[in-house]
């Protein structure tokens, strides 16, 4: 969630234009609505020393700090200044390059977003741990609520990372009916992870099973493998129906489904599944 701080002799443009540039960052960044904040801070008379903000009869271009997890690649944050850069200076009618914006990469364990602490990277890398996983792209669908169930006729988008692809890579898939999506659990939180076993669901009625003998959101490394019908592709949106993930998780893979991929034998599972997969789809 970028935090953007933009600094200013002027008055703000007003409510309605800092929304519409929460709005572009947010779709940059494949981020659901509302998951960036934008001040605007009026500067009073004799607060500041900036040699540009004395021309007469020049719109004064701001001063902006941006803060920003250090997750995103340079790439994206690249990607996020000029975006700045090019929506104020039309905005308000400011040469661009009098716009300077600075960064700061927020520590992880130092942020707290929506009642989470980020751990990202908190841990000193393990000999062949992997730390280098980012997001293809983004989930974008009108469901948003962490409920279990009902997931069938949910449809959903999967929006490509611009910055990074092209159409080209998702060439020849809709020649496929299904998929396999690996994705990021990414609102659940790092203490809210299982690594026992415990009663699916936390219904006592079922049997206590390991986090790894169950398909729980809570799990160590928060990773989900979904299998979902695949609609159509668009440029670099994949639709598709039955993904069990909300609006704005972090899509690490996306697979064609193969038939060759499928069990060769019967497929055995405890009765408790049955229940609680009764109503999932």
């Amino acid at each position: 969630m970028p935090v953007i701080r933009l600094f200013s002799p002027d008055a703000s443009p007003g409510p309605t234009a800092l929304e519409e540039l929460a709005t572009a960052v947010t779709e940059l960044l494949g981020l659901p609505v509302g998951h960036c904040w934008v001040w605007w801070h009026r500067l009073e008379p004799g607060t500041y020393h900036r040699p540009e903000w004395r021309a007469p009869d020049t719109p004064p271009a701001p001063v902006g700090f941006v803060v920003c997890k250090e997750s995103y690649s340079k790439d994206q944050v690249g990607a996020l200044l000029r975006l700045l850069q090019g929506r104020l200076a039309q905005l308000l009618d400011v040469p661009a390059d009098e716009i300077f914006l600075t960064v700061q990469r927020a520590v992880a364990g130092e942020l707290l977003v929506r009642d989470e602490v980020w751990f990202a990277h908190l841990e000193e890398p393990r000999p062949g741990a992997v730390t280098d996983l980012v997001p293809v792209g983004r989930v974008h669908t009108d469901r948003s609520d962490l409920s279990d169930d009902y997931w069938g006729d949910v449809t959903s988008v999967i929006r490509l990372d611009g910055e990074r692809f092209t159409a080209e890579a998702l060439l020849g898939l809709d020649t496929f009916s299904h998929l396999e999506v690996v994705f990021h659990f990414h609102r659940v939180a790092p203490e809210k992870v299982h690594t026992g076993a415990r009663h699916p669901r936390g219904n006592p009625e079922w049997p206590r099973a390991g986090i790894f003998a169950q398909r729980a959101k809570n799990r160590p490394n928060r990773v989900g493998v979904s299998r979902c019908k695949l609609l159509k592709v668009d440029g670099l949106d994949v639709h598709v129906r039955g993904l069990d993930a909300v609006d704005g998780t972090p899509v690490l893979d996306i697979k064609p489904y193969l038939t060759q991929f499928g069990p060769r034998e019967d497929v055995v599972q405890p009765a408790w599944v049955d229940d609680l997969m009764r109503d999932y789809y």
